[in-house]
Parts: C-alpha cells; structure tokens; sequence
C-alpha cells in the first residue's frame, strides 16, 4: 500500500527531493518518539510525495505570508465596513465557535529562561490575535476571500484558476492509481486539493484518507468546492483529521453541518506549537498523528 503525502502552500523554494528528505526526517523522529523505529524501513519505502511547489514560480508569482507565524508581512488595503452596513442576519451562530476555544496555557516558568518565556508569551499574543482573525474571516467570507487573493496566492489560485487546478492533479494523478489501495495523508492546502481531487476521481481506493491542520471549515473554501458537500466514495476507510486550536487558522474541527457525513469524519484536537502553530513538524511528529499513519500497516502485537 503506498502511504501518500501531500504538502501545503509556501514550497516553491523547495524541491520534490528536499521536501522529501525533510517530511521523511520528520516521520523518523515521530517514530523514534513513539518508540517504533523499525516501521520506518516500511514507510520510507511506500513514501510518495506529489510536488507541486514549482508550479506557482511557473506562473511567476509568489505567496506573501509567513507559513512559519501565520501573519501577513503587508496588508492590504480593505475598503471601511460600516456596522450599519453589516446584516446579522448574514453571520451564521456556527461561524462564531472560535470565541470559547481555550488558548494555548502558558508552560511552567521555572522550566524555561527568561528570555524563553518571553518569546513564549509574544507567541502567545499572535494566538489571541489570529484566534480574532480567524473568527472574523469565517464570518465575512468577502473578507477572507480578500486575503485569499492578496496572500495565499497558491490557494487562491487552486481554487478559481483551471488550468493550475489541472496542473496540480496532474501531478497526483502520477502517485494515485485506480483501484490500487492507498493512504492519503494531506496537510493545510493539500487537504482541500486532496479533497477535490477525490470528489473527481470516485475509482480510487483510499483506505485511510488523513487531514492534518485543514482550512476546509472555513466558508470561502467551501463555496469553491463542489456543492454540496460530500464524503468522497473513493474513500473506502477512515477519514481522520487532526485539528490543533494553537493553529487559530484551521482550528476548526470538520463536524456538523456541511461534514455531517455518514461514515463521519474522525476529529482529533492536538497541539502542535505555540510559535509556529500551522508547520508540518508540529503535526507530523505527534504520537496520534504518527499512531494514524501506521496503524493500518502495523503487524498486531
């Protein structure tokens, strides 16, 4: 079974073989946490990873936010929303879920320095303001969308220009073989093209599909899929997704109305990091996330 792995925005300065090397070093130190070292012969060898990083330099374009902060170095200019101008009646009660999520606890101050503990609590600080960020995106999709184009380029791209979208299945139709059985493992902007990608491609056997650290709650990525909503048939097993509520940018979990799916989507909250909340080594070394990756190819004790 190949265990296929599918990356995020922000990659064009790396290459298929360096992203490789770094998702592979990250696997190994997750297994060697978990104590299980020796799967790691078997992973590597059924790895697959679809690069598509050089695609967004082949349109001569580049993103402009910070994937290690999740802030914007520039904003952009938004035109003034007038409160009178706002419709309550537009801002759905889901949408406002952010407000009760507990943030992050600051770790205990005899462990760590006094400079730690001030970089701890600067970070800290960009939780509280991306959690606001995050909540008043979801309600104002215009806004979000706004961001989408200014920041996220090769998000924005995926989802409204056809011939990128092409372009970047075509590169997943070279690990993704019908029939064959598969795991699918998706981060950040991955987990939305892997999402699609197996809404059009119904053949395929995916037997664990796994998101970790996905925007697909988010309203404004949602109104560009496919409506409605649906569990992909080519997903013949799990469907599991690890959240994290320190990543306030895909703190969401996929449950309840549009993922009220049927086998339903399994949702796990870990943490990942405080600082750098959205990266993959957050995620990918984690014992739960480690635990879902080689659970299906684990020999029973």
């Amino acid at each position: 079974m190949n265990i296929i792995f599918i990356h995020g925005m922000n990659q064009q300065l790396q290459t298929a073989q360096s992203l490789e090397k770094r998702w592979l070093s990250l696997l190994e130190q997750g297994l060697r946490q978990t104590q299980q070292p020796e799967l790691f012969a078997y992973l590597k060898q059924h790895f697959r990873m679809p690069f598509y990083g050089d695609l967004l330099s082949r349109h001569h374009l580049h993103n402009m936010l910070n994937a290690g902060t999740l802030l914007p170095q520039t904003w952009p200019h938004w035109p003034l929303m007038h409160p009178d101008k706002i419709s309550p009646a537009s801002i759905r009660p889901e949408t406002l879920q952010l407000k009760n999520l507990a943030l992050p606890e600051m770790p205990s101050s005899s462990q760590h320095s006094f400079s730690q503990q001030i970089h701890m609590l600067s970070a800290l600080g960009k939780d509280y303001a991306l959690r606001d960020f995050a909540l008043l995106m979801n309600c104002f999709p215009k806004l979000h969308a706004t961001l989408l184009h200014k920041f996220l380029v090769e998000t924005y791209l995926y989802l409204s220009d056809p011939h990128f979208m092409r372009a970047v299945h075509a590169r997943l139709h070279e690990q993704l073989h019908q029939s064959k059985p598969a795991m699918l493992i998706a981060h950040s902007l991955g987990s939305v093209i892997a999402y699609h990608f197996l809404l059009l491609h119904p053949e395929l056997n995916i037997q664990r599909f796994i998101t970790i650290g996905s925007p697909l709650a988010f309203r404004v990525i949602q109104s560009r899929l496919p409506q409605p909503l649906q569990r992909p048939s080519a997903i013949s097993g799990d469907w599991i997704n690890f959240y994290s509520h320190d990543d306030f940018l895909t703190a969401f979990p996929l449950k309840n109305a549009p993922f009220n799916f049927s086998p339903a989507i399994i949702n796990h909250q870990i943490r990942t990091s405080i600082d750098r909340p959205h990266e993959i080594s957050g995620y990918l070394t984690h014992p739960e996330v480690i635990g879902a990756i080689v659970q299906p190819f684990k020999k029973p004790a």
